[in-house]
């Protein structure tokens, strides 16, 4: 297994982050420019809720993957973004299991849900292989007010 490093996500990485393009039907992934992040108040550019959720994970010193762990009602919902160069090379699953032992060591006794579009069937396949289940489906608006299908998924256990 590679050797990753978990550490607090600084504000040059996620200004790295929104830099990050991914194609076709994943770019609806790419974050705006960093100037509009911080004009619209999104969590990134927050630096409280930067540092009390999310997650820089670093390969060789490079930043590769950030996560985001946050608390709703008695769930902790976990995100992960992944460089769009690794997308599709297997670093999805060891980076989910890093997560998951951080959700675990900061919220012991919660369920740890996820929520993803529905047709993003790599990651679906990711989080099923690291013990995620499908729950349930729904529509739901987004952050630029179009609506997507979502699956909502719990975690039941490693494998």
């Amino acid at each position: 297994m590679d050797n990753y490093i978990i550490m607090e996500l600084s504000e040059s990485q996620a200004k790295e982050i929104c830099s990050w393009k991914y194609e076709g039907e994943y770019s609806i992934y790419n974050f705006s420019d960093w100037d509009i992040v911080v004009k619209n108040g999104w969590g990134l550019s927050i630096e409280r809720k930067r540092k009390l959720e999310f997650i820089a994970i670093l390969l060789n010193n490079e930043l590769v993957s950030y996560g985001r762990i946050s608390l709703k009602a008695d769930r902790t919902y976990i995100g992960i973004g992944l460089k769009p160069s690794l997308c599709g090379k297997g670093h999805g699953k060891n980076i989910m299991k890093l997560l998951l032992k951080e959700c675990n060591r900061r919220f012991p006794n919660n369920t740890i849900a996820l929520e993803v579009r529905s047709f993003n069937r790599r990651a679906i396949n990711c989080y099923k292989r690291v013990g995620f289940e499908i729950k349930d489906r729904y529509i739901r608006k987004t952050f630029n007010n179009s609506e997507d299908e979502f699956y909502y998924m719990e975690y039941k256990e490693f494998r």
